[in-house]
């Protein structure tokens, strides 16, 4: 009985640690989810602001390819 009880006291203390680990694990990757959709919003906006941008690129160069036709003829 007493050999029984140690056993299973035993058993429990050794996975405590086991557990520890695997709920400090699971703490990590729920902030590393969280992170990665954070990370891929922004990437997403800055898509859309790079698009953007290079629209106006090209007006500009529009815009500045008419203005020298115009200087030279």
């Amino acid at each position: 009985m007493d050999s029984t009880i140690l056993t299973v006291l035993s058993f429990i203390g050794s996975m405590i640690p086991v557990v520890t680990v695997i709920v400090k694990l699971n703490g990590t990757i729920t902030k590393l989810n969280t992170t990665i959709q954070v990370l891929n919003k922004q990437m997403e906006k800055s898509e859309k602001d790079r698009e953007s941008i290079h629209k106006q690129v090209n007006e500009h160069e529009t815009r500045i390819s008419i203005l020298e036709n115009e200087m030279k003829g």
